[in-house]
């Protein structure tokens, strides 16, 4: 099936037979639900928005988009939810982080961070054009992180890293320019980020999961030794698979400030006789990063269970949040979206994928507030 790209560079079909619809007025005071949707906050899957309607304010227009409710796997519809012009008509989204968007202008590379997928919501925080937009197109983004909220803490900070050793952070209440930070460390190309405010710093994994690359709030980095410790038992054949596999490494804490290394193996086919290669993943390894380092040197273990916990990937920081809050999420699974979308059970290693035909580009999780 052919997938339709919308402005938004999402991609969505109407697979799912299953539907809810949400309705905000357009003034956004109020929100209404049918029987079938959500009644509390759910992890959700983006996948495509339309303009319907102008709205009465000159600013904004009126929107109608889709997401996918992982707990329940069905499509909820939004139907009238004001959206700013300044997003929708001149922005690009280059990522997500708690439960923020956030889009880059096409013309100058201003930053926005945006709450606007919660309804009854509707924030935009203006940051500084990144250095040489035209230089640093939003393809070239791996993910942007949020050291907090804006809307709860003032002293947060902005990181955006691209598909380079180059990370920029801006800390919009203390300066009010990006900062570039160089790593000038080739194995960091494809790295992606993420803030540990337990820690209070950023972190990335590099080299195949060997080191552990950490920053402070002024940036000043630090080089970890990282040992994968407790590899499981698998056939040599088995391993020789995953020997061919595309191998890339994520970092994610937990709301109670655990970190876990995660490795995601990817295999590379063909279909035919179409000259079409695709990506699938195959399986993923999860490590326990242990809480202290000693003489430079850090260890994690592998584990087949992370209790009530799940996570997720996608084109935004990782999430990892207690099933248990969210009824419908399974826990000590993998939910991923990029090289296929599925679920993972970490304890016995089975893979489910969803049909091919969901959306691919440029999926984010978000948990937003639809109550």
């Amino acid at each position: 099936e052919k997938n339709n790209e919308d402005k938004f560079g999402f991609q969505s079909n109407n697979s799912f037979h299953k539907q809810s619809q949400v309705e905000e007025e357009s003034d956004h005071k109020d929100a209404r639900f049918f029987s079938s949707s959500p009644k509390k906050q759910t992890p959700y899957i983006v996948l495509e928005g339309d303009k319907v309607g102008e709205s009465s304010e000159a600013e904004n227009i009126i929107m109608s988009f889709k997401l996918f409710d992982l707990s329940k796997e069905e499509i909820i519809q939004v139907i009238h939810k004001s959206f700013p012009k300044l997003l929708y008509e001149e922005s690009r989204v280059i990522g997500s982080s708690r439960g923020w968007i956030a889009f880059m202008s096409k013309h100058d590379g201003t930053v926005h961070l945006s709450d606007v997928f919660n309804l009854g919501s509707l924030r935009v925080i203006t940051l500084p054009p990144l250095p040489d937009p035209m230089y640093h197109p939003s393809t070239a983004i791996i993910n942007v992180s949020l050291s907090y909220p804006p809307d709860q803490e003032e002293d947060y900070a902005v990181y955006i890293k691209f598909l380079c050793s180059e990370i920029y952070y801006c800390r919009p209440n203390h300066h009010s320019q990006w900062v570039l930070c160089d790593i000038n460390e080739i194995h960091t190309t494809a790295s992606d980020i993420v803030y540990s405010p337990r820690n209070q710093m950023l972190f990335l994994v590099i080299m195949g999961a060997s080191f552990l690359l950490s920053f402070d709030l002024n940036m000043n980095r630090k080089y970890t030794r990282l040992h994968l410790r407790n590899i499981p038992k698998m056939p040599q054949s088995e391993w020789e698979l995953l020997a061919m596999c595309i191998k890339r490494e994520h970092l994610v804490e937990s709301p109670g400030g655990r970190i876990f290394v995660v490795k995601q193996y990817v295999e590379t086919y063909d279909q035919g006789d179409k000259e079409i290669i695709f990506n699938k993943t195959k399986r993923f390894m999860v490590f326990k990063l242990n809480t202290k380092a000693k003489d430079g040197e850090i260890a994690a273990y592998y584990t087949e269970d992370i209790g009530d916990l799940c996570i997720f990937f996608g084109n935004n920081e990782t999430l990892c949040l207690e099933a248990s809050k969210y009824p419908g999420l399974k826990p000590n699974y993998i939910y991923y979206i990029g090289y296929g979308l599925g679920v993972y059970d970490i304890g016995s290693q089975i893979l489910h994928h969803f049909t091919s035909s969901m959306p691919l580009n440029w999926p984010l999780y978000l948990v937003p507030s639809l109550i």
